[in-house]
């Protein structure tokens, strides 16, 4: 009955899309293409290996080969790409993934017609589906009408069986199915985003209580809306409603109302919504931006890796030019809190505020700094029951607690010398947490991080010589403990061959001295590219490092990389 209902389904797209085209504006008729093929192979092939060595037991493959390429062929007013990866990655995991590592992925063109065949990934919304990868087919129609419509069907998720999972959790075949429709005028657009997956319940033999695995079903419908009717100013709204099963094989729940017996609702089915309104108005050269967002509890789709959930957010933004437009400055304020639904045992509000500018002073010297501060309240909350019952609650238990982060990042670059073939650049970073109870910082309770980097780089254009030479200090100081690291790198590089071939050599070097231990690493990078007859390119790459510390035994490790390209 499910799959009747998703063939119907896809024949009523398929109609639907038939309409929108004989409604769409008339297409422009190019006669020549029609009788002249114009027939075009181009792309790449681009083949990488690479070979590890080390003293001691790595989980690291010691050789791991990766093939990919892109091929693309045009005739008359046709278009199809093709991309593929083949890798021995993965093959000595000790578990099996529930995706393939190795892909081939074809997406034909036809003007405003565009295909995906193979191992592909699509993104209709950040609520909906996000980039979430499948085996399928994809289709995407931008016609000159108002109308644009985006369809996709394939398998998100392979079985794997519970003695193959990694951790030995198994993984239900899933397959999912996604509608996005728009429409689009000069000054508003609407559209609608639907998307439904589900789990293959027969897919697994046997799936054992204690994995907690259990089969889901997803239905994602979502609206959007934007506007400019009036000069400068737009707004965009996004509202998504996720119905969410946790367990196919619960029971279904009867003599609900309509959105129950439309989305057949069980015992472990939930509702869900997300929203978001994004405000843009530009004054004169100055933007100003505001920003909501909500996002229910336990808010999820199958069709996206990961959400964050559980949040609520505002957020203000302006930025503009100043100084002749030397001066480019932009600030955000926001507040962000989480437990809407009033159920955690605590809560947190975050503030959040940053400041970024680029000062361009003079041709040769430019500046860049940026500044953010992030405080979050963390509000320890005690059952009533608890503090009448319990007399061994104190009031630390009661007490809010603060967090504070504080980064900071001024960065400062020099050219000079006779056409500018002289380098300098000096950064210093800085990043602060401490952590307030009851309006007190204790011992121990802060951290802080500080870099400092000097890089200095020198072209001498006559013989195709570059020299770079860098320091590096940083300074951590983390609750009782600190350890600071002292480090320097020098390299060369320099053209041979007519330019066919650019040959690098570095040294680098770095001590790290803490509370416990001290350890070094030495290191020595080669690397040498050559070009071929334009098309072809030879790469390869030595890196050894040698390290060394006083309560461990020292390691040393090679990874050489050869990687040959072909353009055609």
């Amino acid at each position: 009955m499910m799959m009747k209902n998703k063939k119907n389904l896809l024949r009523l797209l398929l109609v639907f899309v038939c309409l929108v085209n004989l409604n769409s504006y008339a297409q422009d008729v190019d006669l020549e293409t029609i009788y002249k093929p114009n027939f075009k192979v181009t792309g790449g092939v681009n083949a990488n290996t690479i070979f590890y060595n080390s003293n001691q037991q790595s989980s690291r493959e010691p050789f791991t080969y990766l093939l990919s390429g892109n091929v693309n062929v045009s005739a008359f007013s046709f278009n199809i790409p093709v991309f593929f990866s083949i890798t021995n990655q993965g093959n000595n995991l000790g578990y099996t993934a529930p995706f393939d590592f190795n892909r081939l992925c074809i997406m034909p063109k036809y003007k405003w017609v565009k295909a995906y065949i193979g191992n592909v990934s699509m993104t209709f919304s950040p609520y909906t589906l996000s980039g979430f990868p499948f085996k399928g087919v994809g289709l995407e129609l931008t016609p000159r009408s108002p109308f644009k419509i985006s369809l996709m069907g394939g398998q998100l998720l392979k079985a794997v069986n519970e003695d193959e999972g990694f951790g030995s959790i198994p993984v239900y075949e899933r397959f999912g199915y996604g509608t996005k429709i728009g429409f689009e005028k000069e000054k508003y657009k609407i559209g609608w985003i639907g998307f439904y997956a589900k789990d293959n319940e027969k897919s697994l033999g046997f799936v054992s209580n204690k994995s907690g695995v259990t089969p889901k079903e997803n239905w994602v419908n979502s609206l959007t809306f934007g506007t400019s009717l009036m000069k400068d100013l737009n707004f965009n709204v996004e509202y998504a409603l996720s119905v969410l099963t946790d367990d196919t094989r619960a029971q279904t729940l009867s003599g609900r109302n309509i959105r129950d017996r439309i989305f057949s609702t069980k015992e472990s089915t939930s509702y869900l919504n997300a929203v978001n309104v994004n405000l843009d108005y530009a004054i004169q050269k100055s933007l100003f931006g505001l920003t909501y967002e909500r996002i229910d509890p336990n808010y999820n789709t199958l069709g996206a890796m990961y959400f964050n959930n559980d949040l609520e957010n505002i957020a203000l933004r302006f930025s503009r030019p100043f100084y002749k437009e030397k001066i480019n400055f932009s600030a955000s304020l926001g507040y962000q809190h989480d437990d809407l639904d009033a159920e955690k045992k605590q809560n947190s509000k975050r503030v959040v505020g940053s400041v970024n500018m680029n000062y361009k002073i003079t041709d040769q010297l430019n500046f860049t700094g940026s500044y953010s501060n992030f405080s979050t309240y963390t509000n320890k909350k005690l059952d009533q029951f608890e503090l009448i019952n319990n007399p061994n609650v104190v009031a630390s238990d009661t007490l809010n607690y603060k967090q504070l982060s504080q980064n900071a990042n001024f960065n400062i670059t020099y050219a000079f010398g006779k056409k500018k073939n002289q380098n300098l650049n000096f950064n210093y970073s800085i990043a602060g947490q401490a952590n307030e109870q009851g309006g007190i910082i204790r011992k121990g309770q802060a951290s802080t991080v500080q870099n400092y980097n000097l890089g200095h780089t020198i072209n001498f254009l006559g013989i195709k010589t570059a020299l770079n030479s860098s320091l590096n200090y940083t300074n951590n100081q983390v609750s009782q403990f600190s350890n600071s690291s002292l480090g320097a790198s020098v390299g060369a590089s320099k053209k041979l061959l007519k330019e066919k071939m650019n040959a690098n050599f570095g040294l680098l070097y770095n001590n790290t001295q803490s509370n416990l231990n001290s350890s070094s690493v030495f290191g020595i990078k080669l690397n040498n590219s050559y070009t071929l007859l334009e098309k072809h390119n030879f790469t390869l790459g030595l890196i050894s490092m040698f390290r060394s510390s006083t309560d461990k035994p020292g390691n040393n490790d090679t990874m050489l990389n050869f990687n040959y390209g072909y353009s055609f």
